[in-house]
């Protein structure tokens, strides 16, 4: 009896069988007593065992708009999605981000600019609407 379960069977050349008539079967080893049911009127009735070598090299969504999004991995196994490395967004107040980074493009900074002097003064840095940057000692209200 063939094991369905475990792992799906080789096909046996000139004794494999896929059967239709009130619904699709396979028998790879030709016994139609045995054969397991694939698809009936009720519906589909794969087994994980039928997807053991499947390979998707990316998936295709459609949003209620008509966008197309496409998910995949890099060989890295990030999340890529329309070939873009998606990098979660955290949306956390009051966030600590370490390590050196590199920025292309703009950057924009809303509610004001901070830095650290080596001595650990901090510094506001300011612009004008000229331009002009201003940097001033921050005061503590401690």
């Amino acid at each position: 009896m063939t094991d369905w379960n475990n792992k799906r069977p080789g096909i046996a050349e000139n004794v494999s069988a896929l059967g239709i008539g009130k619904a699709i079967y396979a028998a790879p080893d030709g016994n139609k007593e045995t054969a397991r049911l694939l698809i009936a009127a009720d519906g589909f009735h794969f087994k994980p065992t039928d997807f053991d070598d499947l390979i998707l090299p990316s998936l295709s969504f459609e949003s209620p708009k008509g966008n197309k999004y496409d998910l995949s991995f890099d060989d890295t196994g990030s999340l890529l999605i329309n070939s873009n490395k998606y990098t979660a967004p955290t949306n956390q107040d009051d966030e600590v981000i370490k390590g050196n980074k590199t920025y292309e493009g703009k950057t924009r900074l809303s509610g004001g600019l901070q830095l650290t002097s080596p001595n650990g003064t901090v510094f506001n840095v300011t612009v004008d609407d000229d331009g002009k940057l201003t940097t001033g000692k921050e005061v503590s209200n401690a």
